[in-house]
């Protein structure tokens, strides 16, 4: 008898650990409460307007028949970037639930007071913050709060966090994914992981660059985080609205949601680094070269031409750029204009 118990004993562990799963809370995140094999629509409260209306981000929730993880996808945390939001309209509608095994909580807009203003950031003169710096969120600034609100769901619910942007409306980002292997979370995991969106180009961020992010910060606390980035500039282009979609979905497949395989690429171009180039001169902006392409020290990357139709300043390149990662699409500009984003230390990898 003593040695039938010792074998029935990891059975039965084994059995609660699959009754524990398979009876595991539906997921529920404000109005909306998850139905193993539908999708259902609710909303988050997050704030309030002056004359006391709620501000709420729209929520999806599409739950497979079968258990699995839970992915929380949000989109226009800027409220110009509107790509993403299609994007993200596409890979809900084309679900089907009957065929997924755990959750997708979709945030349709995560900032509705930008997305509402047509503006980047919350356009309220006591606002102005930026969402993507307003991590993990604290009760003072309306962008703040949001942030928090979501922070908590995301804790709550969910296992993997995606974050769509694009360049907004005045700007073109080659895509990419940024995660951060500074944060934790396992640098192995995050690396196979981001490499299962099938997007060509990762930036990889080994010194938490963006610390306040989103996607930083849940990395930090566990929850594996990334920023999806493509394309932007008007208007829309359908190509980078399928490319996005597209690469959701290969995650969701990466993380069991969706059945069948990731694409995986034969190579990836993973960049470290980091610049920012801005101008010196006021004038009308003409780009030299454009999201994707490769450059090197000194490379010429545009010009100003002042109002008089004279060239003024010509952009260089600076010591160790390697990558167009975007440009801005906006003809005119003042001294310290964010025209264009390299990227450095780049190595090509399987």
């Amino acid at each position: 008898m003593r040695g039938h118990g010792a074998l029935l004993f990891p059975f039965l562990a084994w059995m609660a650990t699959l009754c524990a799963a398979d009876t595991k809370p539906p997921v529920e995140v404000g109005s909306a409460r998850a139905v193993a094999g539908q999708k259902v629509r609710g909303v988050l409260k997050v704030a309030e307007s002056a004359d006391g209306t709620p501000i709420v981000l729209p929520l999806t929730i599409a739950a497979g028949r079968k258990p699995g993880p839970v992915v929380w996808v949000q989109a226009a945390t800027h409220g110009d970037e509107y790509g993403g939001a299609r994007a993200l309209q596409d890979v809900v509608r084309g679900l089907d639930p009957a065929t997924m095994s755990g959750t997708l909580v979709a945030a349709m807009i995560a900032n509705p007071p930008a997305f509402q203003g047509l503006s980047r950031v919350n356009p309220n003169w006591d606002d102005l913050m930026d969402s993507g710096d307003a991590f993990p969120g604290k009760d003072r600034f309306a962008t703040e709060r949001i942030a928090a609100a979501i922070h908590d769901a995301v804790r709550k619910s969910a296992e993997y966090f995606v974050d769509m942007h694009t360049g907004g409306d005045r700007f073109r980002q080659h895509p990419f994914v940024l995660y951060s292997v500074a944060a934790g979370a396992g640098t192995e995991r995050l690396d196979d992981l981001a490499r299962g969106f099938g997007v060509p180009t990762l930036w990889r961020d080994s010194v938490k660059i963006f610390p306040t992010s989103a996607s930083t910060v849940f990395s930090g606390e566990g929850i594996p985080g990334f920023l999806l980035e493509v394309g932007g500039g008007q208007p829309l282009d359908p190509a980078d609205v399928r490319l996005q979609a597209d690469a959701i979905r290969s995650f969701l497949r990466a993380v069991g949601i969706l059945p069948g395989s990731p694409t995986r690429l034969k190579s990836y171009t993973v960049v470290s680094g980091y610049r920012i180039v801005t101008n010196a001169r006021g004038g009308f902006f003409d780009a030299a070269v454009k999201a994707g392409d490769r450059v090197k020290e000194g490379t010429v990357l545009g010009t100003i031409t002042d109002v008089h139709g004279d060239v003024v300043e010509t952009l260089l390149a600076p010591a160790g750029s390697d990558v167009v990662l975007g440009v801005s699409t906006y003809p005119a500009t003042p001294t310290g204009g964010w025209l264009l984003e390299l990227g450095s230390g780049l190595t090509e990898t399987p």
